[in-house]
Order: structure tokens, then sequence, then C-alpha cells
């Protein structure tokens, strides 16, 4: 990261010239004075860079408040090239663009965008196994999403719909041990703890208590009681439908 990188030198010219100089102090001191200098440069520089940043994101919150996703999508686009500067902003930045571009119905493009999303962006990386499960890849599906799940531990629809597939694979020894590993984690969590009683007992998952979380993934149907009810997450329109 550049940022990193700015800061680091800054710390190291200032830190190192009194020795360098011959101002009294030996390399103990310059050491001490450089990772003083590298805190307070870098306080400094992501002060100024979020100034610049958090204008644009509320541009781009305004823009998908308005229904208006492709104005959405290009602010954030945008906001690229500050990812040179921000530490893990450019992981996050594209797991928006994926699933705005999904939303949009250009999955190719999504795909693209959503494998170069942060792990920490678990819903971006959950929508990404989705739809190459959905493609017919069911092994590369799970294996995304146990990776997913792996780094976001707390994550109740992301496991549930990795045990979901492993169920629908036939595994269901394997969904019952990913629901058991969350369940240690968040032993209050009503709908895990129904699918694994559900596992235990070897009938199907349900994943209705996700509710419309889980049915804009798209590996279901909402159920008839819900036909009147939005399907897309909040924030969203429901895309058109193609026709033909």
């Amino acid at each position: 990261m550049y940022s990193i990188l700015l800061c680091s030198a800054i710390a190291l010219v200032l830190g190192f010239s009194g020795t360098l100089l011959d101002w009294g102090w030996g390399w103990g001191w310059a050491i001490f004075f450089s990772l003083v200098a590298f805190v307070v440069a870098w306080i400094l520089w992501n002060r100024r860079l979020l100034g610049k940043l958090q204008p644009h994101m509320t541009r781009v919150q305004r823009l998908m408040q308005d229904q208006q996703m492709p104005a959405a999508y290009q602010a954030l686009e945008e906001l690229l090239p500050l990812g040179k500067w921000v530490p893990l902003l450019r992981g996050q930045v594209l797991a928006q663009m994926g699933m705005l571009a999904n939303f949009m119905g250009d999955q190719n493009k999504a795909i693209g965008l959503l494998e170069g999303a942060s792990l920490r962006a678990p819903d971006a990386r959950l929508l990404l196994g989705c739809i190459v499960y959905k493609k017919g890849d069911t092994a590369r599906g799970m294996e995304i999403l146990k990776l997913a799940a792996a780094v976001n531990k707390k994550h109740a629809l992301l496991h549930n719909t990795l045990a979901w597939m492993l169920q629908r694979s036939e595994q269901p020894d394997a969904a019952q041990q990913v629901l058991a590993a969350y369940l240690k984690r968040d032993a209050d969590n009503a709908p895990s703890k129904e699918n694994l009683l559900r596992l235990q007992n070897r009938t199907r998952m349900t994943m209705q208590g996700f509710d419309m979380q889980w049915y804009a993934l798209g590996l279901e149907h909402p159920p008839q009681t819900m036909g009147q009810m939005r399907r897309a997450p909040k924030g969203f329109r429901e895309p058109p439908k193609r026709r033909g």
C-alpha cells in the first residue's frame, strides 16, 4: 500500500535523522522515534483520506436509496484508485460493485468483481458462492463458502447456506458439523438451532427463518404467501424480469 510506504519513509527520515546527523541519540532512540513518527504520520494521513472518502460514500448511499443503481455503481468505481492508499478499501468496494452488478442482471461481471472482494465482506462472498453453485459448479461454490465461513465465524446465513448445500450434496454429517461449530459461537441463533435439529432427525433444512435475505440469493423461490413481499434486499428495487 502506498500509504504504508509513505508513512514508513517519513518515519525513517525523521527517526534516523538524529543519528545520521550526529544529534546525540543512538540507534535505539532512532528506532523508537521512527515508530512514534510512523504512528503519528499514519493517523494524520488516514484522517486526510477519511475526509475525502466519507462524502463519496455518503453520495453512494444516497444514490442507492434513490434507486439510481447505475450511478451508484459508477460512483463506487471512482473509489477504486483510492484503494492504493487506503488498506482493505479495494476489497470492500469490489464487494459492493459485485452485488450491484448482480442486482442489475450482469452475473458474469458480478462474478469477476466478487472474486476480488475481501474475505471479510461475507455477504459478497456468500453471493459469489451461490452464483457459482447455481451455475452448476457445486464443489467450487461450497469451497467459496467454506473459506468465507472460516473467516466470518458469526455470519448465520453464510453457515446455514453452506450446510444447506452440503445436505443437498448428500453430506448431512458435514452439514451438522458446520452448524454445530457455528452454534458454539452463537448458541441463541434460532434458525440455526432448528436446522441442526432437522439434520439430526434426517429431515430437510428450512431457510424461511432468514426471510428475504435467503430468497434474495436465488437458491429457492419464496412461498406463495410471500409473493407480495419484496424479493430484493432492503434499499434495492426488484430487477426487471427478462422477456423470452
